[in-house]
């Protein structure tokens, strides 16, 4: 795990392509708990690709510390997929109306490349006592996916 920043977030939050954060046709809008959010990405091992992002995470700060001390019950839920078309995902407030995404500076929001760029990508949330406390970004596919990707490339 490398964390990569804390964010602060509200209890709206927009997931999607970065280039798309001011269109809600493109997103996936989710009700979290708010507060600050330890946020991080996972390096995956790609195949033919490379090692690259596998998964954008974020989870509030609380819920991580009753998960070190084994004091909490949860699930994960998968809620919905977007499309990515500039090579970039995010997680950030509802309201933003200015997403810098230069340098990752934004103290509400984080984001990265995705997988191997553009695509279909899922969004899984974890719950914890009615409330989503988590967010992950899922950049990875199955042996069958690689396969057709490879296939096509061959082309």
């Amino acid at each position: 795990m490398k964390t990569d920043k804390v964010i602060k977030l509200g209890r709206y939050i927009k997931v999607g392509d970065t280039a798309f954060h001011s269109n809600p046709e493109l997103l996936v809008d989710i009700k979290v708990k708010a507060g600050y959010y330890v946020s991080w990405t996972e390096e995956e091992d790609f195949g033919m690709f490379g090692k690259r992002t596998g998964r954008l995470s974020a989870f509030h700060n609380k819920f991580l510390e009753r998960l070190d001390n084994g004091s909490t019950d949860y699930e994960f839920l998968h809620i919905g997929d977007f499309g990515v078309d500039t090579g970039t995902a995010g997680i950030w407030n509802e309201n933003e109306s200015v997403f810098d995404i230069e340098g990752n500076e934004n103290p509400e929001a984080s984001w990265c490349y995705s997988g191997i760029g553009d695509g279909y990508y899922p969004v899984s949330v974890c719950i914890e006592k009615k409330q989503v406390v988590g967010i992950v970004i899922d950049f990875t596919f199955d042996e069958e996916e690689e396969e057709i990707i490879e296939e096509s490339l061959a082309d």
